[in-house]
């Protein structure tokens, strides 16, 4: 009869604690979808930003090809001067995630397809760290070439109002009108252009991969 007692509060005690698991596992996974649908949000936002950024490299691309160019100097300035700024940038919103990695959590989930889907949600995260990491470096070269076409005192004049950025009145001359250093800017904003479309790609890839994994942790833990 001792035995049998023994036994039965061990079975007792282990079934407690499989639902107190079980309970921290379902409350980690709201607490995910909640980061989940941030990181959507955000994505949407960079996305938004990239687009622009994009609009904008073809404007002063095309401006600059024009071989009217000197009457489009003032919205030159205006468009080099925003195209300097990286912008938004998306971060991810990995508050619970962290907290399942730092406290052995992950174990905690159970559902094999879900650590698949957030393994490759991180990952795909991780690649997109590294074009941006690419994209500052792009962006450091074009401004290099940047301070020796353009005049710092028309500069100073768009950014008179900041945080709103006003076009130059007329069409103020270069710093410097050398077709060498024109064509290094050009071929510097055909670069970032380049890795800003990868980007605005993976942006995509990634908001998609964040619905799907949403989607399946609700499925997956009868989640509403």
């Amino acid at each position: 009869m001792l035995f049998l007692a023994v036994f039965c509060g061990f079975l007792a005690e282990y079934q407690l604690e499989h639902r107190i698991e079980k309970d921290r596992e379902r409350q980690y996974m709201q607490s995910l979808i909640k980061d989940l649908n941030q990181d959507i949000n955000n994505i949407d936002v960079e996305f938004a930003n990239r687009k622009m950024r994009d609009e904008i490299a073809d404007s002063l691309t095309n401006m600059f090809f024009k071989d009217n160019f000197k009457e489009y100097t003032g919205l030159i300035y205006y468009c080099a001067r925003r195209f300097s700024v990286a912008g938004y940038i998306f971060h991810m919103t990995d508050g619970t995630l962290m907290q399942l990695k730092n406290s052995g959590g992950l174990r905690l989930i159970h559902e094999k397809g879900v650590v698949d889907s957030l393994q490759a949600y991180y990952n795909l995260y991780q690649q997109h760290n590294d074009n941006l990491e690419l994209e500052m470096l792009q962006l450091r070269d074009y401004r290099d070439v940047m301070v020796k076409i353009f005049d710092v005192k028309i500069f100073d004049y768009i950014n008179k109002n900041f945080p709103a950025l006003q076009i130059p009145q007329g069409n103020p001359p270069l710093f410097s009108n050398d077709e060498s250093l024109i064509n290094q800017l050009l071929m510097r904003i055909h670069l970032s252009k380049r890795i800003n479309l990868v980007n605005i790609q993976n942006s995509a890839n990634l908001k998609n991969r964040a619905i799907r994994l949403i989607e399946k942790i609700r499925i997956e833990y009868h989640l509403e």
